[in-house]
């Protein structure tokens, strides 16, 4: 597997990053060369480093829905590219792609990036120059808050939050007592807020908290400290590497408590870390690529064929994005341009995706249902229909 992603990985940055970087310092030529006859939008995700999974289900999505868009006959009848550039899940790194962007008049908008960090520091680099940025998988509501050029497609973390404490921990895995170990950024620092809020309505006793570096590697002493203090349940809101760490080290000393994760860890590459210690965790999440429809089963194949791994949250959000974007942009006509799509987004009624209907909120948020999932012999497994928060 990790040579297929490193494969992945090297030609996504040669066909889309690399590319699109060199097309930003001649943006000129760019526009001579046909771009009036093309409409191209930025991918930006990451490609390297510890959560370089996510950029393959961000670049393949994407693709998909523009190549499905211009089977269609494109915007208008010009063509849809992609770009691809890498930000390695890194804020300053974020913020000089986003200024490159910018600056390339060609890019009509971002679909990114991938962490509400990195969003957070280039929103008013978006802002300031008024092109749109909207985020498959931001969930800080205070992101699409800083100004009316951002966007998020996911369910606001206040909603993630506490459907996750009420709907997983509380109804699902009945535990009245959960330990919570949470990444030290803006995601978990937030996720960790919003499920002590819900704990307390719910009357679930939380008996630690635990913030961790990302990328962390070593939860002895915190598996240690959890223990003593005998939760009924374990949650991990963190990315795929943290949440595989974490649960290795607390089934290698042999304890048996039930644990439920962030839904931005739900990955393949989370199952192949694992194996047989994934099965029973808990998650919620608003697409579950098993469920036998006719559309998630179209979708599962051809992205399975392209990225040789099944398809997650984050690869159906970016499809959904795109392709919402996409018809914002149709809409826009004749008098297509950064301005103008930004207003098509901000009044876009009645899209209906892979993840289901949605609407904006005055912000450029989103609020959505999810379901309840498990996994079950390394199949990501829905258990409930889809819920809000509460009745």
């Amino acid at each position: 597997m990790k040579k297929q992603l490193s494969a992945l990985l090297a030609a996504a940055l040669c066909a889309g990053a690399l590319a699109g970087c060199g097309a930003n310092s001649n943006s000129a030529d760019a526009a001579a060369s046909g771009a009036e006859d093309t409409v191209t939008l930025a991918v930006v995700s990451p490609v390297t480093g510890d959560s370089a999974e996510y950029g393959i289900h961000f670049n393949v999505g994407a693709q998909m829905a523009a190549d499905k868009i211009n089977e269609a006959g494109g915007i208008n009848g010009k063509k849809v590219v992609l770009k691809s550039f890498d930000s390695k899940n890194d804020a300053k790194e974020a913020a000089e792609v986003a200024r490159l962007i910018c600056q390339d008049k060609t890019i009509l908008a971002t679909i990114g990036d991938f962490s509400s960090t990195c969003c957070m520091a280039t929103a008013p680099i978006y802002e300031e120059n008024k092109t749109v940025q909207i985020s498959p998988s931001a969930g800080l509501i205070d992101f699409p808050r800083v100004g009316p050029y951002n966007f998020s497609t996911t369910g606001v973390q206040e909603n993630d939050g506490g459907f996750l404490m009420n709907r997983v921990i509380n109804e699902k895995m009945g535990a009245k007592s959960v330990a919570i170990v949470y990444t030290n950024n803006d995601y978990g620092l937030n996720m960790l807020s919003y499920m002590t809020q819900e704990a307390e309505a719910d009357g679930v006793v939380i008996t630690d908290t635990e913030a961790i570096a990302s990328g962390e590697k070593d939860f002895t002493a915190i598996v240690s400290k959890m223990r003593q203090t005998e939760p009924e349940a374990v949650a991990i809101m963190g990315s795929y590497n943290e949440v595989a760490n974490c649960v290795k080290q607390i089934r290698q000393v042999g304890w048996d408590v039930p644990v439920a994760i962030s839904g931005s860890a739900l990955t393949d590459q989370l199952v192949e870390l694992l194996g047989d210690d994934v099965n029973g965790i808990y998650s919620n999440i608003a697409f579950v690529a098993s469920d036998n429809t006719p559309e998630t089963k179209e979708f599962n194949e051809e992205f399975t064929k392209r990225a040789n791994m099944p398809p997650s949250f984050h690869s159906i959000s970016t499809y959904d994005t795109v392709m919402l974007v996409c018809d914002a942009a149709i809409k826009c006509g004749d008098n297509l341009n950064r301005e103008t799509l930004k207003d098509a987004i901000q009044s876009y009624k009645g899209f209906d995706g892979l993840m289901g209907p949605f609407e904006f909120t005055e912000d450029g948020a989103v609020y959505r249902g999810y379901k309840v999932v498990q996994y079950q012999d390394g199949v990501l497994t829905s258990v409930s229909d889809y819920m809000m928060v509460h009745d």
